[in-house]
């Protein structure tokens, strides 16, 4: 009977979640936009522009924007990079949420913000070769092509001074995953094949 309670209880929360976005499609703004910045509607953005959920982020060349999203997480969008937010679900009160992001190409630095430091598990970034699943950390994505994309952990490490919670990245490949937990370790995902290695400079 209390299994079934916990069963009902979990499903209300998550349509209720689902409704406040639904309700406030609001998501996040440009925190800094430099160049050229478009949406998906080729709508121009810069310092300010507000995000909403679905929304895909087009930087040109030489141009970078930061995005910041409710729950404090920080998208730094390099140059020739797109990005898109397919699902983005936050409840202010409990921190609870997800956020599922696609890297379709170019550089993305993340900053994970509350909810990831509440749901380990609710962070995931995918991008053409697989997928990047983040807790309480700092790390950047570059996806090359369809055929291959690089992540690299910047931190914090285990033995961090300021007692933050160690980062940890699952990479998967869709049939294999490496778990990186160290600061400067990096994977290189292909398609069918995942290799991990230490990164000497970023």
């Amino acid at each position: 009977m209390n299994k079934i309670k916990t069963i009902i209880i979990s499903v209300l929360l998550s349509l209720f979640l689902i409704s406040i976005t639904s309700a406030n499609e609001f998501i996040g703004v440009i925190a800094a936009g430099v160049g050229d910045i478009l949406n998906q509607k080729n709508e121009k953005l810069s310092t300010g522009s507000k995000i909403y959920f679905g929304d895909t982020i087009i930087v040109k060349a030489q141009s970078n924007a930061q995005i910041l999203l409710l729950d404090e997480t920080a998208l730094t969008v390099g140059e020739k990079s797109e990005l898109t937010i397919d699902e983005f679900i936050y409840d202010p009160k409990s921190k609870i949420g997800k956020i599922v992001s696609n890297i379709k190409i170019g550089t993305v630095r993340v900053i994970t913000g509350e909810i990831s430091k509440k749901n380990p598990d609710n962070l995931e970034v995918n991008v053409p070769t697989g997928s990047v699943g983040a807790r309480g950390t700092e790390f950047v994505v570059v996806t090359e092509s369809d055929e291959k994309s690089t992540v690299v952990l910047l931190g914090p490490g285990k033995k961090n001074t300021l007692g933050m919670v160690p980062g940890i990245l699952n990479v998967s490949d869709g049939f294999n995953t490496v778990n990186i937990s160290t600061p400067g370790f990096q994977s290189v995902v292909f398609k069918w094949k995942i290799w991990k290695f230490l990164l000497v400079r970023y």
